[in-house]
């Protein structure tokens, strides 16, 4: 008889609810790990022959896809590639090359409670006037899960006509800079 004594009170008590929260610092993890995105990057790099002729490169590209987790994201891209000692190493008069290519993306480890983490990339395609390119990359992104500044080390293989006419493939490496969002 007690118990009920006491459940009846508690029901005709003024029961004070929290104030509903204020969503201004609110993250909505899900719509921030898939999605549209988009990078802009600029690179530099060199070939690093011993007994050849060097080519050096400067690549200004751009990247878009789908994002489908913090780990994978797909997309394609385009660039404009300017090269420096062209007429020592291609069978060319045009410094310029076009790169359109396939990309994949994505970190290595988990982003959310970390400013920085470390990053992949790969891109495979072709580049006008020359041939097949494939591209590796390995770097640092820093800024968030969604804006990000990235710095990163790639190794780039391509083929070409050489200045003996002949078909060869050329080994680069580079630094890149950019912004994904």
């Amino acid at each position: 008889m007690l118990y009920v004594v006491l459940g009846i009170d508690a029901q005709y008590r003024n029961i004070k609810l929290p104030n509903t929260p204020k969503q201004t610092n609110y993250r909505n993890y899900l719509s921030e790990d898939t999605g549209f995105w988009c990078a802009f990057d600029l690179e530099g790099g060199s070939s690093v022959m011993v007994h050849h002729t060097n080519m050096q490169y400067v690549n200004l590209g751009w990247a878009g896809g789908y994002r489908i987790n913090e780990f994978i994201r797909l997309g394609i891209g385009t660039g404009v590639r300017y090269y420096i000692n062209n007429a020592d190493v291609r069978y060319s008069d045009n410094k310029f090359g076009i790169p359109i290519f396939a990309n994949a993306r994505g970190n290595f480890i988990s982003a959310y409670d970390r400013d920085g983490v470390p990053f992949w990339s790969l891109n495979i395609g072709g580049i006008t006037n020359d041939g097949f390119f494939a591209s590796p990359t390995i770097g640092y992104s820093f800024g968030g899960l969604r804006n990000n500044f990235q710095i990163g080390i790639s190794y780039t293989i391509t083929s070409f006509r050489n200045y003996n006419k002949k078909d060869m493939a050329y080994s680069y490496f580079g630094v890149k800079v950019g912004y994904e969002f």
